[in-house]
């Protein structure tokens, strides 16, 4: 029988996420959060998935849609993130959202026993959620989502398991706070080994005047180590936004320490968003676009 030698471990050294499998499932996909460092559970996002649900249902919109692309780590191998997601207000109080988020790595070959390259594999990691959010009062809400993961490492180092999202928002006036629990579920096998899927624990709190919004955002991630982030945004009369952060990284499995700039222009529903991170020996260069409509 053939053999074949697959070199998965150095993609995940790369992406300096490896103390568990899935890495991705850290990373946003929402642009604007991205230009803020990633402090997003506290703020109004494009992704109430991946952020914190709960913020859906204390939101104006009745229906929001968004997508997004990031070139992720283009120093080291060009991984590519794709989000879509949605979000529907069929009463005032209560939302439900959609979410897709789709991480490809590079190819690699196939290399058999006797040597002789074979063929060759693009490792994805896929996680499509659904969830509900629902306001009790003006100013709280609590949202719970499922996810639906699979992961192909290899031809036959495949993975499925399902995993939940907790949160909750709380608002007064210019000031709002959120607390989430990411990925609540069990591991993750690929036939010999089962891993942990990156169990994150955040909470943080935003501030808006004169157009200035501040963001603080702390989290860990189990068995991994301590994330946290500072963001700051201009809004120009509602239309043209600039933002800037800085992430801190605790530990070599999450996400590296970064700064990270943003821009933003939002007319008549529509929105464009842009972020690129810096300051990072592996994150550095790292580029995210987001299209969304709401209204």
């Amino acid at each position: 029988m053939k053999k074949y030698l697959v070199i998965i471990s150095g993609l995940f050294l790369t992406l300096q996420l490896s103390a568990q499998s899935l890495g991705f499932l850290q990373m946003s996909t929402d642009a604007a959060v991205s230009g803020m460092a990633g402090a997003g559970v506290a703020l109004h996002s494009s992704n109430p998935v991946d952020n914190n649900l709960a913020d859906a249902a204390l939101g104006s919109e009745t229906l929001s849609v968004n997508a997004s692309y990031t070139l992720w780590q283009p120093k080291v191998a060009n991984y590519g993130l794709i989000g879509v997601q949605a979000a529907y207000k069929p009463i005032p109080a209560l939302a439900i959202a959609l979410s897709v988020k789709d991480f490809n790595s590079p190819a690699y070959d196939l290399v058999a026993a006797d040597g002789r390259i074979s063929g060759s594999f693009r490792p994805m990691d896929l996680a499509v959620a659904a969830g509900a959010a629902y306001r009790f009062t003006d100013h709280l809400a609590v949202g719970a989502a499922a996810q639906f993961i699979h992961s192909a490492l290899g031809p036959e180092a495949k993975a499925t398991t399902v995993a939940f999202n907790l949160s909750a928002k709380y608002t007064a006036g210019a000031f709002s706070a959120g607390l989430g629990v990411n990925n609540l579920g069990g591991n993750v096998n690929y036939g010999s080994e089962s891993y942990a899927l990156p169990l994150l624990v955040k909470g943080g709190a935003a501030y808006t005047i004169a157009g200035f919004t501040a963001a603080l955002e702390a989290g860990y991630v189990l068995k991994a180590g301590l994330m946290a982030s500072l963001g700051v945004e201009y809004g120009f009369k509602d239309m043209l936004f600039v933002r800037a952060g800085y992430h801190y990284g605790g530990s070599p499995y999450v996400i590296p320490s970064h700064a990270s700039l943003g821009l933003g222009v939002k007319f008549a529903g529509f929105r464009v968003d842009f972020s690129f991170l810096t300051a990072s020996a592996t994150l550095g260069n790292s580029l995210s676009v987001g299209l969304g409509y709401s209204f």
